[in-house]
């Protein structure tokens, strides 16, 4: 089986977190940045697992592009959805999952989650640090990323195959 893993990352969390899942996975995994490298040749992969973070209630938008530029051959392979994201509230956190992916891409997913989140202070800019600081109250960095969770995506997806 051969998986690719497209992500967008704004800080680092979610290509920390792409690493760490094709640690977790066997055979041929390849992990690209949706932000650099938007991958052209999605035939050769039999699981696609897409990934980002969650910025003012949204993933990044060459994420969402790539996902509707390709959404039919998407629609013919083993996916998982996952998402970086530091919402405390779980039925917050479902609706923010749920509403990151297109509706018909979410439900034909075979795992999803939310793997947490990271602020690093040091790599937010003055408009990120104040409204961390005024709206989420936070004014140090935190690290609340779940190898646990990562972990079982990739148990729970190789149960699928």
């Amino acid at each position: 089986m051969k998986t690719l893993i497209v992500y967008s990352s704004k800080h680092g969390t979610a290509e920390k977190s792409a690493n760490i899942l094709k640690s977790k996975l066997t055979g041929d995994v390849d992990v690209v940045n949706i932000m650099l490298f938007p991958p052209t040749n999605l035939d050769k992969y039999d699981n696609i697992i897409l990934g980002g973070s969650i910025y003012i209630g949204k993933v990044q938008k060459k994420l969402i592009d790539f996902i509707t530029e390709s959404l039919s051959t998407l629609l013919e392979k083993r996916i998982g959805l996952f998402l970086c994201a530091g919402e405390k509230d779980e039925t917050l956190k479902t609706k923010e999952l749920i509403s990151a992916f297109p509706p018909v891409l979410f439900e034909h997913a075979l795992v999803k989650d939310i793997f947490g989140f990271e602020i690093d202070i040091n790599k937010l800019n003055f408009f990120e640090k104040f409204i961390m600081s005024k709206v989420k109250g936070v004014k140090t960095s935190v690290y609340e990323l779940s190898e646990e969770k990562i972990y079982a995506f990739a148990e729970r997806l190789k149960k699928t195959i």
